[in-house]
């Protein structure tokens, strides 16, 4: 049996415990804070179907908060010289009203009804989504 300096033991304890008070989100891009019910529009969206959203399918509850918000985050060059391509979300049954994005920019709903509501791209319809939302 190997025996443990207990200054080494201490110093480990405290680094452990240090990594694990961290309670950041590693997939929060540095320096931008998004809502609890967030969607990134994805680099390259219009070829991706369903893949174009993501998180895709979102689900929410309106216990915490029924908002949701798409960020364009579609920001290469869209080979015209732009900095990026524009989509629209556009429910599929109408249940919210049609919001361009571009890039860089944000797009909310508040929903106030459980349910399942499916959502596209209009200028880029194979870009599908769907949120559902629960009590």
């Amino acid at each position: 049996m190997v025996g443990l300096d207990s200054g080494k033991l201490i110093v480990a304890a405290i680094v452990l415990a240090g990594c694990a008070a961290d309670s950041g989100d590693i997939n929060q891009p540095s320096g931008r804070s998004e809502p609890v019910n967030s969607v990134s529009i994805v680099s390259g969206a219009q070829t991706k179907g369903t893949g174009a959203f993501s998180p895709n399918p979102l689900s929410i509850s309106l216990a915490n908060s029924g908002v949701v918000q798409w960020t364009n985050d579609d920001r290469d060059d869209d080979g015209y010289g732009g900095n990026g391509v524009t989509h629209n979300i556009t429910s599929d049954n109408r249940a919210f009203a049609p919001g361009s994005v571009s890039p860089g920019e944000s797009y909310a709903v508040t929903f106030s009804t459980p349910g399942t509501y499916g959502y596209h791209c209009s200028i880029h319809p194979t870009m599908t989504g769907e949120v559902t939302v629960t009590p």
